[in-house]
């Protein structure tokens, strides 16, 4: 297999030339059957919004170590608040960063005591629901202009999320707005897509990993090698110039992924790859420390969430069999990471609790209880 250089970057200017639109289209369906990760710029993202977020994060993890206590996941049964260092577990290993998970602000729905459906006609007692609730904010005395700059940059990344899937649509070849019905609450979806599946709940995780102190060559786990289970696209922003990033190739190599000014990394979730039976790839990914990293390295990846009462099954119906016959004869290097492609997990709502369940042990234990905490880590 041909090893990968670099990852490309695609102009989203394009798009709104007609002379260079299929230019585009063309670039994002080599990266979508090729590659699955690729860099993005003229993404329409301010970079005021931006800069208004990313200037707030050392402060935000400079909070004293009480506040962030206040703040833990462990308080949220929705698995949003703060992650002190190493407290996530990925494949089973320590991740050594700190962070913050807030999403979509949005009220709980679960209903633990429901007789009969809801008049929606959604069963609102499965215990998947539970993952869908308010966040946890500091206080706005203790860290002033931070919810304003981040509901800015959430709305930001949701609408660039949103034009992003219709240039997938295309790439593909099939209906623009044919996954509008996915996304309820979005401008398309507004426009007269079906609204039968209830509004889904994205996610953006704040994450620091600490300068390293050792100036012998070592490597480190910042985030061990794994897909992205926590939506439909992944928008990174690195911020600064601190390395750290890899993606693996099809010929099984690393790919040093670093920081690109102006752009986001993008890629594609377990759920793309499932829907798709292989043909979008998923790639795995790790985040290292090689060597001594002299000041902290901050990113914010956007996890583009889709409705929790959606399978994968109802997705690949979307997809036409020609996108489908486009997967690979041969099986990737990646193929050994586990994905959620058991029929237990069609569901993404059962997907993304089982998740969170073995991310965050000790958060589940205390608010689904042992009992469910066995099922979803067998």
């Amino acid at each position: 297999m041909t090893r990968t250089e670099a990852l490309p970057v695609l102009d989203l200017s394009k798009a709104d030339n007609p002379q260079q639109r299929q230019e585009l289209l063309q670039e994002l369906h080599d990266a979508l059957f090729n590659i699955g990760f690729l860099y993005i710029k003229n993404h329409g993202v301010r970079q005021e919004t931006i800069t208004a977020l990313t200037s707030l994060l050392p402060a935000l993890f400079d909070l004293p170590g009480t506040t962030k206590a206040s703040l833990s996941k462990v308080n949220s049964p929705h698995f949003l608040g703060y992650s002190g260092f190493a407290e996530e577990t990925t494949l089973g290993s320590k991740d050594l960063r700190e962070q913050f998970d807030f999403a979509t602000e949005l009220p709980v729905v679960y209903d633990p005591q429901a007789s009969m459906p809801h008049p929606s006609g959604r069963d609102f007692s499965k215990l998947y629901w539970r993952l869908r609730g308010p966040n946890q904010w500091p206080a706005e005395n203790d860290l002033p202009g931070f919810r304003s700059a981040f509901l800015d940059y959430h709305a930001e990344l949701e609408a660039l999320s949103y034009r992003f899937v219709h240039l997938i649509e295309e790439a593909f070849g099939i209906k623009i707005g044919t996954f509008d019905a996915f996304f309820p609450g979005s401008s398309s979806a507004k426009k007269g897509a079906s609204l039968s599946y209830v509004q889904p709940q994205h996610r953006i995780k704040l994450v620091k990993y600490p300068a390293s102190k050792d100036s012998d060559a070592y490597e480190e786990q910042g985030v061990g090698a794994h897909k992205d289970s926590s939506g439909w696209l992944t928008f990174l922003y690195q911020v600064g110039n601190e390395k750290g990033l890899e993606v693996l190739d099809s010929s099984g190599h690393w790919i040093v992924a670093p920081p690109v000014e102006g752009t986001f990394v993008v890629n594609f979730g377990n759920a793309f790859e499932a829907a798709t039976e292989g043909a979008v790839k998923a790639t795995v990914h790790r985040v290292v420390t090689q060597g001594p990293r002299l000041k902290p390295r901050y990113s914010i990846p956007f996890f583009q969430g889709l409705p929790l009462d959606l399978t994968v099954t109802d997705i690949s119906k979307c997809i036409p069999e020609e996108v489908r016959k486009l997967r690979p004869i041969s099986q990737r290097p990646s193929s050994q990471v586990s994905s959620f492609l058991d029929p237990r997990w069609d569901s993404l709502g059962e997907s993304q609790l089982r998740k969170w369940i073995r991310s965050h042990e000790n958060v589940a234990v205390k608010w689904y209880g042992n009992e469910a905490v066995a099922y979803y880590l067998q």
